[in-house]
C-alpha cells in the first residue's frame, strides 16, 4: 500500500470547508412552554434538582442538560466528566445560531445538520399524544433556529410515527417551514417492523418531499401499547456494553427496509445511519448477500427483487447513507461500504464531540485517503443530500 503524503491531506482538510451530517442543539428550559398547552404538565418540563436540572416528559424523569463539557474530553479523565448539570451551565451558542455559527466556524465547520438533544429521549415516551405534541412544538421552535442563516443551518424534523397520517402530515408540514429531512424510531415496537407495508405511505411522502430519513441512535420507541412499563430509560446507569454495542439496533431495521423491497419500491428515498459508526457495515452486506443468496426461504417475507441481478447490498450502496465521527478501521475499507455514503459529523456539542479538534482527529484518520475521496467523505456528499452550497475554499 502506497502512502499518501501527509502534507496533501492535511493542505485539502485545511482547504476545505467541512460539512457535519451530524450536530445538536440543546434545547432551552422554555422551548416547550405554550406548546401543547392541553397537555399542560405532561410537556417537556424542566425540574431542579440537588445534582442538576432534569427534564420530565409525562411525569417520567428523563435526561439532564448536554452541551455543558464540549472537547473536556480531551483535557479530563473520562471519571471527571458528569451526566447532569444545569442550564446555565450550557454554553449559548448550542442554543443562539448566530453564536453557533461563529464557533463551529472556528472548527473548520461551514454547514451543520441538526438533530435534537432531549428530543431524541422523546422516542423512550410511552404516549403518543405527548410525544407527538412535543415534537411538533420542536420542528416549529427548529426551524426558527435554522431560518438565522439557512444556508448552513439544516433542520431534521422530528416525526413521531405511531400515526402514520399524522406523520406523513408532520412531514410535510415540516418541509413547509425549511426543514430538510427527518428523524425517525431507529427501532419500532416489535409489533410494527419496518419490513411492514403499513409505513409505505411515510416512505412515499419522503421520497417526493425529498426528505431524507435519519436513523439516530438513541432514539428507540417505546412500546405505547405495553404502558409505562415500556419506558426504562436510566440516563445515568447505562452500561458499558450498550455503547459497544449501539449499532445492533440499526443493523436490525436496515435489514428489515432492505430485505422487504423499500428501496425497490422506493428508489429516490434516502435513509441514514447516524452515530453508529462505520465498521459493522463490511460484515453486514456480507451476510445480506449471503442470506439472499444462500439461505433457503423461510416464510413469505423471503421476497424477490424484480432484478435477478440485484443483491441486497446494492440497496444499501444506492439509499442509504452513514453518518460518522471517528472510525479509522472502516476507513480502511471505505470502497466496500461505497464512498459515496460516507458522511462525518462533529456531534457538536455534546461531550464525545470531535469540536475543537475536528480538522487535528480527521487528519489522523483520513490520512491514507485520496484527497478527492477526503473532499466527499468530509464535505461534499452531505452537500449534495441537503443541498448546502459551500464556499470552494477555505
Amino acid at each position: 500500500m502506497t502512502l499518501l503524503d501527509t502534507n496533501e491531506v492535511t493542505e485539502t482538510l485545511n482547504s476545505t470547508w467541512l460539512i457535519s451530517s451530524d450536530s445538536h442543539i440543546v434545547e432551552p428550559p422554555d422551548l416547550w412552554v405554550g406548546r401543547g398547552t392541553e397537555l399542560g404538565e405532561r410537556m417537556p418540563r424542566v425540574v431542579s434538582e440537588p445534582d442538576g436540572e432534569w427534564w420530565y416528559v409525562d411525569g417520567r424523569k428523563t435526561m439532564s442538560f448536554l452541551g455543558t463539557q464540549t472537547g473536556d474530553r480531551f483535557e479530563k479523565d473520562s471519571a471527571e466528566l458528569q451526566t447532569s448539570a444545569t442550564f446555565d451551565q450550557v454554553r449559548p451558542a448550542a442554543y443562539d445560531p448566530a453564536s453557533y455559527i461563529a464557533e463551529n466556524e472556528l472548527d473548520g465547520v461551514w454547514g451543520s445538520v441538526i438533530y435534537p438533544s432531549q428530543g431524541l429521549v422523546l422516542f423512550s415516551v410511552p404516549v403518543s399524544d405527548v410525544v407527538t405534541a412535543a415534537m411538533c412544538g420542536y420542528n416549529d421552535w427548529l426551524a426558527d433556529f435554522c431560518s438565522h442563516d439557512t444556508a448552513r443551518l439544516k433542520g431534521v424534523a422530528m416525526v413521531n410515527l405511531d400515526d402514520i397520517d399524522a406523520a406523513v402530515h408532520e412531514l410535510e408540514r415540516a418541509r413547509s417551514i425549511g426543514l430538510c429531512g427527518a428523524l425517525i424510531t431507529v427501532l419500532p415496537p416489535s409489533w410494527a417492523p419496518f419490513r411492514s407495508n403499513d409505513y409505505d405511505r411515510f416512505w412515499a411522502a419522503a421520497q417526493e418531499l425529498a426528505m431524507p430519513l435519519s436513523l439516530h441512535v438513541g432514539t428507540e420507541r417505546a412500546d405505547v401499547r405495553a404502558g409505562h412499563g415500556s419506558f426504562t430509560l436510566d440516563v445515568k446507569n447505562v452500561p458499558p456494553a450498550f455503547f459497544v454495542n449501539k449499532d445492533y439496533q440499526i443493523r436490525q431495521t436496515l435489514a428489515d427496509l432492505i430485505f422487504s423491497g423499500v428501496f425497490e419500491r422506493f428508489p429516490r428515498l434516502r435513509m441514514g445511519t447516524v452515530e453508529h459508526e462505520l465498521s459493522w457495515i463490511p460484515f453486514f452486506l456480507d451476510q445480506l448477500d449471503y442470506t439472499y443468496t444462500q439461505r433457503p426461504p423461510r416464510g413469505p417475507e423471503w421476497i424477490r427483487y424484480t432484478d435477478p441481478d440485484v443483491l441486497p447490498s446494492h440497496f444499501f450502496r444506492t439509499n442509504v447513507f452513514a453518518s460518522f465521527q471517528e472510525d479509522n478501521v472502516a476507513l480502511r475499507v471505505r470502497d466496500y461500504i461505497g464512498i459515496d455514503t460516507l458522511m462525518w459529523g462533529s456531534d457538536y456539542p455534546h461531550t464525545e464531540s470531535t469540536f475543537p479538534k475536528s480538522r487535528e482527529i480527521l487528519g489522523r484518520i483520513l490520512a491514507d485517503v485520496p484527497p478527492a475521496e477526503v473532499r466527499r467523505i468530509i464535505s461534499s456528499n452531505c452537500a449534495e443530500l441537503y443541498d448546502f452550497t459551500v464556499p470552494p475554499e477555505r
